[in-house]
């Protein structure tokens, strides 16, 4: 009885080993942030640089916040995971795990503990960060199964010009214009209007912030495109239509269309 128990949960063990690994392998890119919460300044102890050298080891393409995204992440930010080093608590030892999450942040990987007895912060940090690489099992390789869910680029268009009918038309044509057009408007996705918010440039793009509350609404990463920003962490895009700028996003199968009122 206690064979087939043992031989039960090391098959449940293998199996969900292996979802993980399939989860991970969705993935081609890693976004590594210039800071960890536990931590006070940009790369303090040089732990950002560090995962960012050991993820690369591993076999991902990792991305740091001041990159231009490449094309394909532009139109879907979900082929990226966000990279973030959480410390834990432990009696006169330092405990350090990686946790990677997907654009729902969800937590798709975490790693095993790595552990360092070293008294010296930044000697302290990096034995542990290593030690959680070294324990945990990757075998990284993109699969590109998340290639498929892709939000189109917006393109520039010159506007038609209009051909100015002459003013004596018969009813039943303004009828059947009124109807195509109404027809038209059907097709195009609802713009929805924002409250106000004030816009911030940062070193990798915009930051929208809510004028009442002050906090950070979206913050927008430059890509490869012109006026074209995606959302870190959210799902979507941000870029200029005209002088205005919108949001556009899929939600449930549907393209949606957000007018981010800007207070000027």
């Amino acid at each position: 009885m206690k064979t087939k128990i043992y031989i039960f949960l090391l098959a449940l063990s293998v199996n969900m080993s292996s979802w993980a690994q399939m989860s991970l392998n969705d993935y081609k890119y890693v976004s590594v942030p210039e800071k960890f919460d536990f931590l006070k300044s940009n790369d303090q102890y040089q732990l950002n640089s560090l995962t960012f050298f050991l993820l690369k080891k591993k076999g991902f393409t990792v991305l740091n916040k001041s990159d231009n995204y490449p094309m394909d992440l532009a139109q879907n930010n979900c082929l990226m995971l966000n990279a973030n080093v959480v410390r834990l608590k432990g009696l006169l030892t330092t405990k350090l795990q990686l946790v990677l999450t997907n654009c729902k942040n969800t937590v798709v990987f975490s790693s095993e503990i790595g552990k360092s007895k070293l008294k010296e912060y930044q000697k302290a940090y990096h034995e542990a960060l290593r030690d959680a690489f070294e324990l945990s099992e990757f075998n990284y390789a993109y699969n590109g199964s998340n290639a498929s869910t892709v939000i189109p680029i917006p393109k520039t268009t010159t506007p038609e010009p209009m051909i100015v009918e002459p003013a004596s038309v018969i009813v039943t044509e303004v009828i059947e214009e009124k109807v195509a057009a109404q027809e038209v408007m059907e097709s195009v996705p609802a713009i929805e209007q924002a409250t106000g918010l004030l816009i911030k440039q940062t070193n990798s793009g915009y930051d929208f912030i809510d004028g009442v509350s002050k906090t950070v609404k979206y913050s927008a990463h430059a890509t490869l495109f012109e006026n074209v920003y995606i959302i870190d962490g959210q799902e979507g895009i941000i870029y200029k239509r005209g002088q205005n700028w919108v949001r556009e996003y899929v939600e449930n199968g549907k393209t949606s269309i957000e007018a981010l009122n800007i207070q000027r």
